[in-house]
């Protein structure tokens, strides 16, 4: 079995619509990073609340989701470590595409780990 067979029978499976029209990018996002991030969902939660742990997260859930976001985005080494956790386990053929979309799919990476984290704290 290959790196590639390997990480992707890590995954584990996400229900999608698969009749519905999309973008390379939201494919990207549905058949790699969801899985990814799903995955590794202990990590990246053990990361954020380590960096909470001095903090009251307020209650509000928009107040939270702003207050998530807040973190993720001005902790730039949190930030980095949540990006290199996904982007790990990529195979080589997403390696390539993320290369070409960076930009994107780190924004993607950001706004599915604060939903992510939002919904569970």
């Amino acid at each position: 079995m290959n790196r590639t067979e390997q990480i992707l029978a890590l995954r584990p499976s996400i229900i999608t619509d698969e009749t519905k029209v999309s973008l390379t990018d939201e494919d990207f996002q549905n058949n790699t990073l969801r899985p990814i991030l799903k995955f590794q969902n202990e990590l990246i939660l053990a990361l954020v609340k380590n960096q909470m742990l001095n903090l009251k997260l307020p209650s509000n859930v928009q107040e939270k989701q702003l207050f998530i976001q807040s973190i993720v985005q001005k902790n730039q080494v949190l930030k980095q470590q949540l990006i290199g956790l996904t982007i790990g386990l990529f195979t080589q053929m997403e390696t390539d595409f993320y290369l070409k979309n960076q930009t994107e799919i780190n924004k993607r990476i950001s706004q599915l780990i604060v939903k992510r984290i939002t919904d569970q704290v």
